[in-house]
């Protein structure tokens, strides 16, 4: 199992980012809220951390 670190959640966050933008032009709004849903669900994560 990976370690998950500080590090690792900050580039989860930063690559789901760049995906929201991407749907986002190609108004794909599926994708867009499931990807929201698990931006939030890093964003705790890296919270609770510190």
């Amino acid at each position: 199992m990976k370690a998950i670190t500080k590090q690792y959640l900050k580039r989860k966050i930063n690559q789901l980012n760049k995906k929201i933008h991407r749907a986002e032009e190609q108004e794909n709004d599926n994708k867009i809220w499931w990807r929201k849903m698990k931006l939030d669900k890093l964003k705790d994560k890296l919270n609770k951390m510190k």
